[in-house]
């Protein structure tokens, strides 16, 4: 019997489009044993089916690393919402990749997983979600800076444990991670319906201006240095950007006022989290964290398309994580 748990993830951080991204307290839990027929039980009927995006990465990953896929009798316990821009797609992704590493029979039971093989589930994950934003944090934890390398990645022979054969198509991704101020709380403020990412992705212009670049470029810098020097004021500061927020904000109505709330109720940083509609407001210590949750939420309660809900989540400083045995 296999557990894997992936943690959720708020990508983008204001400027940093595609590349920046910070696991969280919340998460997905997977539990998988080896069966006859593969059946999937603890989500909706309509998510059931061969179709199962867990059950998808899992049968990617097997093609890739030329493994027949076995069948399984999988439980999920998600407690990710789903197209609230906090990773529910990622978490889905990246633990169905994990499973088709970890039930690999030529693999040694219950052995950590080696840094090859996390660069493969983190290359496969990329390629199936499209960038590396979200799939990043969600195996490695912490804070992540994530790029695609331009050049192709090399092929790898099957005698390395778990690498892609040559000729796969999974991008290399370039991953930079540092760990969180424990001291720091992210609300997740998370509203009452859902935005998928589609069509937050169409909201966004097809070019951009050389001065609106700079000013990305200056503040998704200071966002990666905030964080490795735990910094939030300098995090406050980094958080605008002229990329997506501007033109996503429409598709959330109460936008405007909860982010203004979230500033006079003391929050150091606000962004949107991921395509949204969730917002992320950062408090720095306990005091300030309930102060923040007690002034929010008569706001979030009020709100005329129905209440928000408010998770008050830590940073997830571990990433992916299984075990593995009996029953």
């Amino acid at each position: 019997m296999l557990r894997i748990h992936v943690p959720a993830t708020s990508a983008n951080i204001g400027p940093g489009f595609d590349t920046l991204g910070v696991a969280l307290s919340l998460g997905n839990d997977f539990l998988l044993e080896r069966a006859g027929s593969t059946s999937v039980s603890g989500c909706e009927e309509k998510y059931a089916g061969f179709d199962n995006l867990f059950l998808r990465a899992m049968r990617r990953a097997s093609g890739l690393l030329g493994l027949r896929t076995p069948d399984v009798a999988l439980r999920i316990d998600a407690r990710i919402p789903l197209a609230r821009g906090l990773g529910s797609s990622a978490a889905m992704i990246v633990g169905g990749i994990a499973a088709a590493v970890l039930l690999d029979e030529g693999r040694q039971e219950g052995s950590p997983l080696a840094s090859s093989e996390r660069q493969f589930i983190l290359d496969a994950a990329a390629a199936m979600e499209g960038h590396p934003d979200n799939v990043a944090p969600a195996i490695f934890g912490g804070f992540c800076v994530s790029i695609e390398a331009e050049a192709p990645r090399e092929g790898i022979s099957r005698g390395e444990r778990n690498s892609p054969r040559e000729g796969t198509p999974a991008p290399r991704v370039l991953c930079s991670r540092s760990s969180v101020d424990p001291g720091w709380g992210f609300h997740a403020l998370i509203p009452p319906f859902e935005l998928p990412t589609r069509e937050a992705r169409a909201a966004l212009p097809a070019t951009l201006p050389r001065a609106d670049a700079v000013y990305n470029i200056g503040r998704a810098a200071l966002v990666a240095l905030a964080f490795e020097k735990k910094d939030a004021a300098a995090l406050g500061a980094a958080c605008d950007d002229k990329l997506h927020q501007p033109y996503r904000k429409g598709l959330i109505p109460g936008y405007d006022i909860v982010t203004k709330a979230c500033r006079d109720a003391g929050a150091s940083a606000v962004w949107l989290s991921g395509a949204g509609p969730t917002i992320i407001a950062l408090t720095v210590g306990h005091e300030a964290g309930a102060r923040f949750s007690a002034m929010i939420a008569p706001v979030l309660a009020s709100r005329p398309e129905g209440p928000w809900l408010q998770e008050t989540l830590s940073a997830d400083q571990e990433g992916l994580a299984w075990t593995s045995g009996k029953g």
